[in-house]
Formats: structure tokens, sequence, C-alpha cells
């Protein structure tokens, strides 16, 4: 399992969840260290268990994995607002690494945001997105405060953008120095990551090309 989601492997994760989770209730919640936790999840014919690490991953498991032997006060913040709640949907938000939870429905609806990137979090907030909870207080760089009481900042995620143009690419190419590499090119027009365009480049035979060796045709 890897350790770091990139942008891509959350949007297939959060594929792969809403058909796996989706319905199913909050049974208890666990915390493994100080990032990392436990949800189990369950309904009369299935069950899950949901794994939760701050800053890095976020996967289903089978694993037996060791629980504090005493809930931290995080943990039992999240049992009080979450026990018995059904998970009503999982979402990226926008092209960040940030995976939303949605657990019940009307005013008793809860946000459980996951930030999977460097400095990520773990927050929980109420149904107007007004924070109840957060794994670890910050002031971010542009002075949003991300504290208890406060409203999460979602008009900070990066939205998503079209494909770029033949137009674009071109552009990028041309303005480009010749010796530089095609993926550092084109990797800041794209929002899949550096791995998939590595994929993509590789069977388009131009994995390792300059900007000056390729057309924006062959892309």
């Amino acid at each position: 399992m890897k350790l770091t989601f990139t942008s891509f492997d959350i949007r297939t994760t959060v594929a792969e969840l809403q058909k796996s989770i989706v319905g199913l209730r909050v049974n208890q919640i666990y915390d493994i260290d100080h990032k990392t936790y436990l949800l189990k999840l369950h309904k009369p014919e299935h069950k899950d268990v949901l794994l939760i690490e701050s800053a890095s991953r976020l996967h289903t498991t089978s694993y037996e994995w060791p629980k504090s032997p005493a809930p931290s006060g995080f943990s039992m913040k999240l049992r009080k607002h979450l026990r018995n709640k059904r998970l009503e949907s999982v979402q990226q938000l926008g092209a960040d690494r940030v995976v939303q939870l949605t657990f019940g429905s009307g005013p008793a609806q809860h946000h459980l945001i996951i930030e999977l990137y460097d400095r990520g979090n773990i927050t929980l907030t109420d149904a107007n997105y007004t924070i109840l909870i957060i794994l670890r207080p910050r002031t971010d760089a542009e002075e949003t405060r991300l504290a208890a009481h406060e409203v999460y900042p979602l008009n900070n995620m990066r939205v998503v953008r079209d494909p770029p143009s033949l137009e674009q690419i071109a552009a990028a190419l041309r303005g480009a120095k010749p010796a530089l590499n095609v993926k550092k090119v084109l990797n800041p027009l794209l929002d899949c990551g550096g791995g998939v365009l590595e994929h993509e480049l590789t069977l388009a035979g131009l994995s390792g090309c300059t900007a000056s060796a390729v057309s924006p045709e062959q892309l």
C-alpha cells in the first residue's frame, strides 16, 4: 500500500470508496497513533474498516492494526459526533488532495475533511462547515485560521480544470527552454499528477524527450 497519495490516487480511491462504504454506519472509532485513525463501519450484511492517516493516505483495511489502549481526546470527540451516523458520500474537493466524508443529513449532518498533502490535517465540521474539532490547529500562509469555531475554507480549493487545448500545449512548448524535459513543460497544465503523465508519455514514446523534440500533434 502506498504511503503517499497523488491526486490521481485520490480520485481512484474515492471512486472505490463510493462503491464499498457509502451507506454504512459508524460503529466505532479508534486511534493507532497521533495522526492515524480507524473508522469501523457496518450495516447488517456488510462490515468494513477505513484507515485515515493525516497528510498521507485513506483506504479500507482488513489488517488488525494495534490500537491505542485508551482513546485520545480527538477520537472521543469524533465518536461523540459520528457514532451511529450513516456515511452519505465520499468526494474529492476540487483538484486538491482533500477528501470529504459526509455523515448524516439535514442539520445533524457532519463533514470529515481529510487533507492528504504535506502539513495535511483531519477536520470535523458541522453541516455549515463550521469547524468542531481539528487535529492540528494552524494558520495558513494566506492568514486563513484553521481552528475550532472557524469556517473551513472551501474557497481555497483548486478548481478542476478542463484538459489543455492543442493551442495551449503548443504555446507551452514554444515558451519552454529547448532542453527542458517535456514532462516538466506539461505538468503545470494538468491535474493528473506526474506519475500519470510519465505513464502516458512512455506509451507515446516520448518519455525523456525535450521540449524542442516534441510537437503538439504527437501528444
